[in-house]
């Protein structure tokens, strides 16, 4: 091969690389945004009653490109949306009795993606 063959193919090698921790250090944030809360989305993460909600997020890479965050809590859909079983918001229900977390971190979350992108292309967190 030659030296130009050479530096192409080591090219290509970083930039897979590259790739490849841009979106593991996406889902990371993107599962930190859901559970936890973020800054970057202004997700507020998961009302703490019991902690068990929070538990029970589970990211899991499918492929080398494709990755899923789900729960089984059955009543993750009526907390992401409001706090009501038809998805719209009870006032009469008010914020979650939780001191930490609320509503909508999906939502917030997928608002906030061009700022995770951002965030996670950084120079500066990339060397992290």
């Amino acid at each position: 091969m030659t030296a130009f063959g050479d530096d192409l193919n080591r090219f290509v090698q970083f930039a897979e690389r590259q790739t490849r921790d841009v979106f593991v250090h996406a889902t990371e944030e993107v599962q930190r945004s859901v559970v936890e809360g973020s800054t970057l989305t202004g997700a507020p993460g998961q009302p703490v009653r019991t902690g068990a909600l929070r538990a029970s997020w589970i990211g899991e890479f499918l492929s080398e490109t494709l990755w899923r965050l789900s729960t089984n809590m059955a009543y993750a859909e009526a907390i992401e949306d409001g706090g009501s079983e038809r998805g719209r918001f009870n006032p009469a229900r008010g914020a979650p009795r939780s001191e930490v977390g609320g509503y909508h971190s999906v939502a917030h979350t997928i608002a906030g993606w061009p700022r995770i992108v951002e965030f996670v292309t950084r120079p500066t967190q990339a060397a992290a």
